[in-house]
């Protein structure tokens, strides 16, 4: 019997499955140049000649097989017109990235961030060998992606595109493909149209920084058909460029079937001190809150949730447990123009927040005007609240500096033991000011023999945020400590890091 090179695979590994001694070898036709070969092949065993005949099969088939046509080619990725990133900088990422387990931990927490930041800060690109493993670093550590997203720019976005474990990269790197103008096809409608969710928001907020009304325009065309959870990530592009034109898309998101849209619609509107929902809660602001003589406070809370306030974001029922006539009071406080409380005391925000309240209500009402001082990015009223016991987002509406003051004169007085939420808030490198607060904080913790334990989260930051050039003074607090001790130790080690950051700053400038 002889077999069509068709049916040959299959006869051999019937045959193979059986046996040779049940099922003979299959022929092949000595005049095709399978059987040629075949012809060469002078086993007697009847098991090596299946065994020979299957290798050459396989080799026919693959080398007979025409090469598949109609596949389009991947386009070219635009080029990256940055300087590349010098040697031993280059060197430096590999180290980071390619360390073990626990120090890869290590490394990505207290110096990759600044390696990326300096890179990003110099007008550097990401080195394209190690880019991929930037992209899966970036996958797992969220708080590298806007740094790493920067610096793979055009490259990254084109690595995205074929991983799905990168699509975050589209998702954050908006500012960038508004500013590069190779980036045409970010800006070709056809994204938004046909993309995926990251590429469409990445799409929507680079268009937004670049013509809000287009933007606005663009969204409103295809908004009834998107999911509601995409409407309300969507929704929240908006915040870039808010202004007055965008009231009228707002209102109506008011009246959206999502949730979630509604209450991001609300919270937008809150923001604009002419908008109607802004002068609706100023006016149930005005009726629930007056002033009482010279120095109180009269609080008269709503006694129902009616349509008219849920409809303005204001929920019937508080998430919280919280008591429902105090949630409906915070919700309406936090919602209004804090321009409003000056016509209603005739005073400035810290005279105002020195008036007697009644206890029932006077944590929703703080808590109301600290969360409009964030939401409306008002310092003079973060200013006023910022204290012990506030909320520690009201340093987010502060100037840089301002807030590391805060934080130091916070560490000064308490210590660091409440502190790590504060310094966190705090961009590095600490200012000089903070920096010094924090190394005398640790100093005194080590000569009071304090629990050490309990300040590894501080030191940890401290080894990331702290300037460099203190690396010599915490080196003598380490001598000074001892070198068995836990504090010396963690100052050998604070020491160390310092340097080591020292080091990596100057390789940028090879």
């Amino acid at each position: 019997m002889t077999a069509g090179t068709e049916t040959l695979w299959e006869d051999l590994v019937s045959t193979a499955l059986v046996g040779t001694g049940k099922r003979p070898v299959p022929g092949v036709d000595p005049g095709s140049a399978l059987g040629a070969a075949v012809d060469g092949i002078g086993r007697e065993d009847s098991a090596e000649r299946l065994l020979d005949l299957a290798a050459l099969a396989l080799v026919h088939r693959r080398s007979g097989r025409r090469p598949g046509t109609g596949a389009t080619p991947l386009p070219a990725c635009a080029p990256d017109p940055r300087p590349a990133v010098p040697e031993r900088a280059r060197g430096r990422l590999r180290l980071l990235l390619g360390s073990s387990t626990g120090d890869r931990r290590t490394a990505i927490a207290e110096l990759l961030p600044e390696w990326l930041a300096e890179a990003r800060a110099r007008g550097f690109r990401a080195p394209e060998s190690e880019l991929p493993e930037l992209l899966d670093t970036a996958r797992s550590h969220s708080e590298l992606r806007t740094d790493v997203a920067a610096l793979a720019g055009a490259r990254g976005r084109w690595l995205a595109r074929l991983n799905p474990d990168w699509a975050w990269a589209a998702r954050v790197a908006a500012a960038d493909l508004a500013e590069d103008p190779a980036s045409s096809s970010a800006a070709d409608e056809g994204i938004w149209q046909h993309g995926l969710f990251g590429e469409r928001l990445a799409h929507l907020t680079a268009l937004r920084q670049r013509d809000p009304a287009a933007a606005r325009d663009l969204l409103g065309r295809t908004w009834r058909e998107e999911p509601a959870e995409d409407r309300a990530q969507f929704l929240a592009v908006l915040r870039t460029g808010l202004s007055p034109d965008d009231e009228p898309f707002l209102e109506a998101a008011l009246d959206d079937r999502g949730k979630a849209v509604r209450a991001g619609a609300a919270a937008l509107l809150s923001t604009l001190p002419e908008s109607a929902l802004a002068r609706r809660m100023a006016e149930r602001a005005r009726a629930c809150v007056r002033r009482d003589g010279a120095a109180a406070v009269v609080v008269l809370p709503p006694e129902v949730c009616d349509e008219a306030m849920r409809r303005d974001g204001i929920a019937g029922t508080s998430p919280t447990g919280r008591e429902e006539r105090a949630w409906w009071l915070g919700e309406i406080v936090a919602a209004t123009p804090l321009s409003v409380w000056a016509d209603v005391f005739g005073e400035a925000p810290d005279r105002i927040l020195r008036r007697r309240l009644p206890r029932r209500w006077a944590e929703d009402i703080r808590d109301g005007w600290a969360r409009a001082a964030v939401a409306q990015g008002d310092a003079d009223w973060a200013r006023a609240q910022v204290g012990r016991g506030a909320p520690t987002r009201l340093l987010s509406v502060l100037p840089a500096d301002e807030r590391a003051g805060h934080v130091a004169e916070h560490v000064a007085e308490h210590g660091l033991s409440e502190a790590f939420q504060l310094l966190a808030g705090c961009p590095a490198v600490w200012p000089k000011v903070l920096g010094r607060a924090v190394v005398e904080a640790l100093a005194r913790a080590a000569r009071e023999s304090a629990y050490p334990w309990s300040f590894s989260g501080v030191t940890g930051l401290a080894a990331r945020s702290l300037d460099p050039a203190l690396a010599t003074e915490i080196e003598g607090l380490a001598g000074a400590a001892g070198e068995d001790g836990y504090w010396g130790r963690a100052f050998a080690d604070l020491a160390a890091t310092l340097r080591e950051r020292a080091v990596m700053r100057m390789e940028f400038d090879e």
